[in-house]
């Protein structure tokens, strides 16, 4: 950290104790009392003390922002931030925020090095700046305010919010519309269980009926059979762009639940069906960046 941009100003407390200090040397003065000097001077030592200490529990603190971390459009993204003591040199009540996030306040004492995660409400979908990270602390006595600004440079990728609804029509090829409607309900419809088979993903396990001691089975969905389903921009229920994306990333996470292929069409961007992480997160980040660019 540059010392050059550490700045201290007394609290409400420090100024207090500056006008305590003008009292007792007025006191001092008028009745010329020798204990009323050596007092006044010593709370004046302490008083340039606590100056000094409070710029050192800053000066010297390595700062290094590593990596925001994804979340949904409403909740709150989370980034990492570094903290590297000063050789030989305690830092205590840290307190560190964003503008518009919650302070965290830690000690680097017994560790030296701490890595931590600050979050960073997240309205709406597409990048989140969280704008630069404030560095402060009251340390030791609360009579002064020492604090910086970084420029950390970080920021988080936001998803849609996703709303639960109903499947649209969907399907891909050349498929007829009424298997097409098969496929887009196989998305609702519980079809019943059957046997465990090695194989099998464990997400499809209906763990209820095993707690109830018949054995391991797995919930099959109306045609879940199908190799093929697509969530259409084109095909979906004429609702606002928002929640058009929002009803795309919801089907989106339920389809990878499933490990069920799927292929996504949005204005400008088609994704072949696919599935597994790798493929979910091709898809929350084209929806996330629709309409704004990379």
């Amino acid at each position: 950290m540059t010392q050059n941009r550490i700045y201290i100003l007394p609290t409400a407390a420090g100024v207090g104790f500056i006008f305590l200090l003008l009292m007792l040397l007025l006191l001092a003065i008028n009745y010329e009392s020798n204990l009323a000097y050596g007092l006044t001077f010593l709370l004046v030592s302490l008083f340039i003390l606590s100056i000094i200490q409070t710029y050192a529990n800053l000066a010297g603190l390595e700062v290094t922002a590593l990596r925001g971390h994804a979340c949904y459009a409403g909740e709150h993204a989370g980034f990492t931030v570094e903290l590297r003591a000063a050789k030989g040199r305690d830092h205590e009540q840290l307190v560190l925020s964003w503008e518009q996030g919650t302070p965290l306040t830690l000690d680097l004492t017994d560790q030296r090095v701490a890595q931590i995660e600050l979050a960073c409400a997240a309205p709406r979908r597409g990048w989140l700046y969280p704008g630069p990270l404030k560095l402060e602390t009251h340390f030791p006595l609360g009579l002064f305010r020492a604090w910086t600004w970084l420029d950390t440079g970080l920021r988080a990728l936001v998803y849609p919010k996703p709303l639960p609804c109903r499947a649209p029509e969907s399907g891909g090829g050349d498929g007829a519309m009424e298997s097409r409607r098969t496929r887009a309900q196989g998305f609702e419809d519980f079809n019943g269980f059957s046997r465990y088979e090695n194989g099998v993903s464990l997400h499809q396990v209906a763990w209820k009926v095993y707690a109830r001691g018949q054995g391991l089975h797995v919930k099959q969905y109306a045609g879940a059979a199908s190799d093929e389903v697509w969530l259409d921009w084109d095909r979906w229920p004429a609702v606002s762009e928002e929640e058009r994306l929002s009803g795309i990333c919801y089907w989106a996470l339920e389809l990878t639940q499933r490990e069920q292929p799927y292929g996504v069409r949005i204005p400008g961007v088609s994704l072949a069906p696919a599935s597994g992480e790798a493929h979910r997160l091709r898809v929350m980040r084209e929806l996330a960046l629709f309409g704004q660019g990379a």
